[in-house]
């Protein structure tokens, strides 16, 4: 009786040692590190701009358009080469022309196309670190008759009136080229519609809403 009381004092002893020891061993409050909530590494910021990142694949460069459609205002233009950031979640919209459009936020905010489906494309990914390009100041003079837009054509007048003398015609689908430091010019009659100057196949005036960028 007195060696069992003896055993099981000893096991208590021994377990009372044993706690103590792991006890020891534990990491207190104070040595417990936490991690650092995380952020966005320069590396990372690079990537995600990269992400968007395009650039005009187009030789005659791209017009840029106030909404997904060749009738839309042009509200600027990107040059061949130039970079060009896309909208977030920009992956495209089919036009009613049957082109895809692609909603960009720099250097111009709009729509460019990026060509028909079946096509190569106007856009390229772009490679290596990206910084934002400065504003396009020369812009190709090469405008096409949008077959869409104007199927019959369209009539070059001597003012930007629908009303002023008609100085020529141009057929769907052919090039026009703009004048020096063209710009859009409001319809002197107060009517919806932009006129842009042209030099070539007649000098005069055409409604700018008629024009897409030469293929």
């Amino acid at each position: 009786m007195n060696n069992l009381g003896f055993r099981s004092k000893s096991f208590r002893v021994l377990a009372l040692i044993v706690l103590a020891v792991m006890g020891s061993q534990l990491p207190t409050l104070a040595n417990i590190q936490t991690k650092p909530p995380t952020t966005n590494s320069p590396a990372q910021i690079t990537q995600n701009r990269s992400n968007l990142c395009r650039i005009v694949g187009e030789p005659q460069g791209l017009a840029v358009h106030a909404r997904p459609t060749p009738t839309s205002p042009v509200v600027g233009g990107v040059g061949f080469k130039t970079e060009v950031t896309l909208a977030n979640n920009s992956g495209g919209t089919r036009g009613p022309d049957g082109r895809t459009w692609v909603e960009i936020s720099g250097p111009v905010k709009g729509y460019i196309s990026n060509s028909f489906p079946d096509g190569k494309g106007n856009l390229l990914e772009c490679s290596g670190q990206v910084e934002n390009p400065p504003p396009v100041s020369v812009r190709s003079l090469c405008r096409q008759i949008d077959l869409s837009a104007a199927p019959n054509g369209v009539v070059v007048r001597a003012k930007p009136s629908r009303l002023s003398d008609r100085v020529g015609g141009v057929p769907s689908g052919a090039r026009v080229r703009l004048v020096q430091n063209y710009k859009l010019i409001p319809d002197t009659n107060g009517e919806k519609r932009d006129w842009v100057g042209i030099s070539e196949p007649h000098e005069g005036y055409i409604s700018a809403n008629t024009l897409i960028m030469c293929r």
